[in-house]
């Protein structure tokens, strides 16, 4: 009986594997798929806001999606509205040994037998060091060389287990080369046994510490990390996911960003009651701005200050928000939830007053729901007022 029992809850884990890998292909598929909103780049966006504002601007190349009711208005008032459409997966996945040297050829057999998908080698390969293990690095693009995948194999034998780091990141939709690479320094983070120091890397400034996988790595903090849903690549696998066999994965906090920019004449320098440093006319105009989004349910401001970019003076607050259903705004469905900023400053040379107002979403997934990363937009903010001229 024992053995029959084994071969059902291997039949019917093969199956759920099955099932679990579905969403993965789907989203691999997905992301390579031109958007309905698909535009032909960030040359034709910057163009247009210098067309319709009267101002430059110097966007990173992110893969920018807007729509032709997205920009209105003239050079003395106006506003226009973009996102972006980043894409990464990180996945670690863990089992027993399943032979004791790790080469390339075996690695570019795991990537094809993994995901199904025809990987096309591009040629590079390598052997790197991983918690005192030689591992073995294979590189190669997926789907019509629409995203790029580097597959990281090890052996540990002190933990009796083949480590495979699993990193990928969209080309079309021109993610940021840094959460690739961020993927490779997490990788070289991994503690797979118990005694052994992990590298660690400025940018990375988040620790996963599980003692029920006993595994451990640094992460960046615009990732969170979840037990994955997809199937553990191993034959022995029955279900059960612990430090003999598991799989995890990691995801951006944000699922994109989405940036509306607006330009008013300047009124000259507005000065209000100062409460705790902060003009209150300002940031209640921040607020109403925020409020008079037509999609946004509910905003919530949890702070404000101001502060100075390149000698700027600039007002922002910060919170949470609930919007209409982001894929389509007048199709019931559950709000979209996430963080918020909004900041208002003066382009003195156009005689113009800027209100910029970012929100980046909560990505849910297999039922788990990310925090969205202030930092994210922090950054962002900066750079665009920098850029902006």
């Amino acid at each position: 009986m024992r053995s029959g029992s084994r071969l059902a809850r291997s039949i019917v884990f093969s199956f759920l594997g099955f099932f679990f890998l579905i969403p993965a292909l789907l989203s691999f598929f997905a992301a390579a798929k031109p958007s309905k909103y698909d535009s032909s780049g960030i040359e034709e966006l910057n163009a247009l806001f210098r067309a319709k504002s009267g101002m430059e601007i110097q966007l990173p190349d992110l893969g920018w999606e807007w729509r032709e009711e997205d920009v209105k208005g003239t050079p003395d008032k106006g506003e226009i509205t973009f996102s972006d459409r980043k894409w990464m997966m990180y996945l670690i996945h863990w089992g027993p040994i399943q032979r004791p040297d790790i080469t390339a050829d075996y690695v570019k057999e795991r990537m094809l037998k993994m995901w199904g998908v025809d990987f096309e080698f591009s040629g590079k390969s390598g052997i790197t060091e991983i918690s005192g293990h030689k591992a073995v690095w294979v590189e190669a693009f997926g789907t019509n060389r629409a995203f790029t995948s580097r597959f990281i194999v090890w052996n540990c034998p002190q933990s009796g287990r083949e480590i495979i780091a699993d990193t990928n990141f969209n080309l079309r939709l021109k993610t940021p080369a840094a959460d690739f690479e961020d993927q490779w320094f997490s990788a070289h983070t991994i503690s797979c046994h118990e005694a052994v120091v992990s590298r660690t890397y400025p940018s990375l400034d988040r620790r996963f510490d599980s003692l029920k996988h006993r595994i451990s790595f640094l992460y960046p903090e615009r990732w969170f990390i979840i037990d994955s849903p997809f199937y553990v690549p191993f034959p022995e696998y029955e279900g059960i996911r612990d430090h003999a066999m598991g799989s995890l994965l990691g995801l951006p906090s944000d699922q994109n960003i989405s940036v509306t920019i607006r330009w008013y004449p300047s009124a000259g320098e507005e000065k209000g009651p100062i409460v705790m440093g902060v003009d209150r006319h300002i940031i209640e105009f921040l607020n109403e701005e925020m409020r008079s989004r037509p999609e946004i349910q509910e905003s919530v401001t949890r702070g404000q200050e101001r502060f100075s970019v390149s000698g700027k003076p600039v007002h922002r607050i910060w919170g949470d928000y609930s919007a209409a259903p982001a894929d389509n705004k007048n199709e019931a469905g559950p709000p979209e939830k996430g963080m918020f900023q909004a900041a208002q400053w003066n382009l003195e040379n156009k005689h113009k007053k800027i209100v910029v107002i970012l929100r980046s979403r909560v990505y849910q997934y297999s039922g788990v729901s990310s925090t969205p990363s202030r930092d994210a937009l922090d950054l962002f903010l900066v750079e665009l007022i920098r850029s902006m001229k």
